[in-house]
């Protein structure tokens, strides 16, 4: 009877000293994840690519869509040059197809000569707040981009 007892009192406890395995950022860098900027929401789309062993990682170096708080701003501008445009294909696509229209005014593209594909995120005075290269950006996160940082 005593050892009944002893088992009910000790088994409790060591279950509760078990402790879940966390990844600190480090490794989750080696694993390929930005802590800083990965958000949970793209964790679910790795088994779109067949990557479901990554998922649980993924989702222990992410940052929940509630927490990743970020100013929006009313007007973005998106400077290209028309002479260096066929370099960046995607940005291209966006630029020909008018895909700027789908924002209701908040989008506009600009050609400024001799420039990289850029985003200038503007305040309600129009003075340019912060200016991001999307060079490299195809039309997919562009459009999240904007969706997600204009008011």
């Amino acid at each position: 009877m005593w050892v009944l007892v002893l088992l009910v009192t000790l088994i409790p406890t060591s279950f509760c000293q078990l402790e879940e395995y966390k990844i600190d950022v480090d490794e989750c860098k080696a694993a390929g994840f930005n802590p800083e900027t990965l958000k949970c929401g793209l964790c679910d789309r790795l088994s779109d690519y067949h990557l479901e062993t990554l998922i649980s990682d993924c989702q222990q170096c992410c940052i929940k869509e509630e927490e990743f708080k970020h100013e929006k701003y009313p007007i973005a501008i998106l400077e290209v040059c028309e002479c260096n445009l066929a370099r960046f294909p995607q940005v291209q696509a966006f630029v020909h197809k008018d895909m700027a229209q789908q924002f209701g005014g908040k989008v506009r593209v600009k050609h400024v000569r001799g420039v990289r594909p850029q985003v200038a995120l503007k305040d309600a005075e129009f003075k340019t707040k912060e200016v991001l290269s999307v060079e490299k950006w195809d039309t997919d996160t562009l459009i999240d981009f904007f969706n997600q940082w204009l008011e």
